[in-house]
Order: structure tokens, then C-alpha cells, then sequence
């Protein structure tokens, strides 16, 4: 009997020993609720946007300072130099002869387009001043005194460069015919031809200096705009 009940106890004892621990009812719950949550997703450093704004970025860098290089750095000389085709309304050469001047006549050609520029400031300023003699008539001999100085000036500059096409059209054609004479020609007119642009030129600008001031002329065009800007930043 005694052996029996002992038998049975330390079955029980073992029995208890083995049974598996209670489950944490919170734990378990905790664990799920981890498992089932998402994960949060990361973010994408690095889209097609960001891919985009920074090869404009990058491609207008490398340009400006390309441009930069170009005007300011490289050594100057005939090699260095291509004719950019810019349209020039007053001046009455079509485009060949305008090349021809620029790669011939590299003076005179900048005579043609400044004369350009300042038959452009007259044209401003006269229609600026009618726009005044518009609004205050009864002051029309003030303004029609300005517009009569304004025009003699610029009809001056017109007529002074009216003498300048008749030559560089007869050295184009020249030069097309024959080479040899065509150079020979040019040798012989370069100087009086930029002398006589540069004279015209100083006497216009005498008027439109004051002009400037108030009407600030830049160039038409996405090459012609940047070129002005850069050329009024470091010059």
C-alpha cells in the first residue's frame, strides 16, 4: 500500500514537471499584432524628377561656363571666331555680305552693329518723346523741338551709312569674281571704310549716351540675351 502511493505521487510529480507553462495571453496578442502590421515602406531618394531637374541643372552649368571659357578665356584670333547669323533690320545687306564684312571687315562689320543699335535707340526715344507731346499737347513746342534734334541725328547716321554699303557690295561681288583682287581691294578700303563707320558712329552716340540711361537695349534671342548679360557682368 505504501509503495503504491508512492508510485502514484512521484507519477504526478513528473507529470507536473513536464506540462507545458501557462501562455501569456498579452504576449501572444503583442506577437500577432507585430506580425500582422505592414512594415513602413521607405522612400524612394532618388526618382525620375529629381534624375531630371539635376541633368538640367548640371547641362546649364556646363553651358554658362562653357560660353564663359569662350568669351574670356580662349586666346582670340580668326580660328577662334564663327559668324553668328543676328538679324540687323536697318542695315540694308543681306546676310552673304554681312559675313563677308565679319570675316573681311571685322571693324567695320561692329560698326554695322552698332549703327544698327543706336538707329534702334533714336527710334525709342523719338517715339517716347511723341508719347509725351500726346499727353501734355499744349507743351507740343517742347517736344517738337527733342524730335527735330533726335531726327536730324539719326537721318545723319542713316545717310553716313548709306555711303558704307555701296563699297562692301562692289568688294563682295570683286572678291566672288576673282579672289586676288577682291583681297587687294579690301586691304585698300579696310581703313577708310571703318574710319568713315567709327566717325558717323561717335557723332550719334554724342545724342544717345543720355539715352541709354533710360532705355537699356538688350538683344533679341536666347544667344544674343546671355552674350549681353555675361559681356555687362565682367566687362
Amino acid at each position: 500500500m505504501l509503495g503504491f502511493g508512492k508510485k502514484k505521487k512521484d507519477t504526478d510529480e513528473k507529470e507536473a514537471s513536464v506540462a507545458p507553462a501557462p501562455k501569456d495571453k498579452d504576449k501572444d496578442q503583442e506577437g500577432s499584432v507585430l506580425e500582422e502590421a505592414p512594415l513602413p515602406k521607405k522612400r524612394n531618394f532618388i526618382t525620375k524628377k529629381r534624375i531630371f531637374i539635376l541633368l538640367m541643372v548640371l547641362g546649364a552649368i556646363g553651358a554658362s561656363s562653357f560660353l564663359v571659357y569662350t568669351l574670356y578665356f580662349t586666346p582670340k584670333g580668326p580660328g577662334n571666331v564663327v559668324y553668328q547669323e543676328i538679324e540687323l533690320p536697318h542695315v540694308k545687306l543681306p546676310q552673304e555680305m554681312l559675313k563677308f564684312s565679319f570675316n573681311h571687315f571685322p571693324d567695320l562689320y561692329a560698326g554695322l552693329v552698332n549703327f544698327n543699335m543706336e538707329i534702334s535707340l533714336f527710334n525709342q526715344e523719338i517715339e517716347r518723346i511723341e508719347a509725351i507731346a500726346q499727353k501734355y499737347p499744349e507743351q507740343k513746342k517742347i517736344t517738337d523741338t527733342e524730335k527735330k534734334v533726335l531726327k536730324k541725328g539719326k537721318n545723319a547716321l542713316l545717310k553716313a551709312f548709306s555711303k558704307l554699303e555701296k563699297p562692301i557690295k562692289e568688294t563682295y561681288v570683286l572678291f566672288q569674281v576673282d579672289e586676288a583682287q577682291g583681297l587687294a581691294q579690301i586691304k585698300e578700303k579696310k581703313q577708310e571704310l571703318t574710319d568713315m563707320a567709327q566717325a558717323a558712329l561717335k557723332a550719334a552716340q554724342a545724342q544717345t549716351q543720355r539715352i541709354k540711361a533710360h532705355t537699356p537695349q538688350v538683344p533679341e534671342g536666347i544667344f544674343q540675351g546671355t552674350l549681353y548679360k555675361l559681356k555687362k557682368k565682367f566687362l
